[in-house]
This record gives structure tokens, C-alpha cells and sequence, in this order.
């Protein structure tokens, strides 16, 4: 199941109890989730809110879960883009604290 960018405009800590709940219902025994969310607030939206792993971990209390953080944040790769093609992905690869998303692979036991 794939679920990206949908936790962090849920607001209500309930409703995203009650989806991730229905969710996990759906997975088979030896499937999972990938998770795609932010990992910090915008500053610019304040209809999201970043999902700290805590979180994921909390909304997915079964799952055995790995986590990584990803995306440069899209406004400064789309600058760094201007400047120079290669950029975004350097700069990504040498300043993981740019990264605004995050990804996990949540398993569910067989």
C-alpha cells in the first residue's frame, strides 16, 4: 500500500489514528505500507504539519519499520536546479538536515 503525503494534512490526531488503523487492516500478514510524508512543518502552510518517526511509529505500533530521510527541500532544489542540473541532487546527497520528507517501509509480520 502506498500512502504519500496524506498524514501530514490529517490535522486531527484521531482521524489519523482511525486511517492508519484502517490501513494496517488492509495489509496482508508479510506485506506493508510506504510512507511518504513530511518530516518538518512549512512554515508557508499551516494546513501541514511535518510526521516525526515517533509518529509513524505510534500510528503503526505492529509494523517493524525503517526510516530514512530523502527530499531536499523542494524549494531549494528548484533554486539549486537554476544554478546548475546537478546541484539539487549534491546538495542533497552532503546536507541530509535540508531534508524535509521522509519515507518508511512499515512491514507487517507474517
Amino acid at each position: 500500500m502506498l500512502v504519500f503525503t496524506v498524514f501530514s494534512s490529517l490535522l486531527d490526531d484521531t482521524v489519523q489514528q482511525r486511517l492508519a488503523a484502517t490501513i494496517w487492516a488492509w495489509v496482508r500478514p508479510g506485506g506493508g505500507v510506504l510512507f511518504y510524508d513530511f518530516a518538518v512543518d512549512n512554515p508557508s502552510n499551516a494546513d501541514v504539519r511535518g510526521v516525526s518517526v515517533a509518529r509513524v511509529r505510534a500510528l503503526f505500533p505492529q509494523a517493524r519499520c525503517t526510516v530514512r530521510r530523502l527530499t531536499l527541500a523542494p524549494p531549494l532544489a528548484r533554486a539549486a536546479a537554476r544554478l546548475h542540473a546537478g546541484l539539487p541532487a549534491w546538495t542533497n546527497a552532503v546536507l541530509p538536515v535540508l531534508r524535509t520528507h521522509r519515507m518508511a517501509w512499515l512491514v507487517k509480520d507474517r
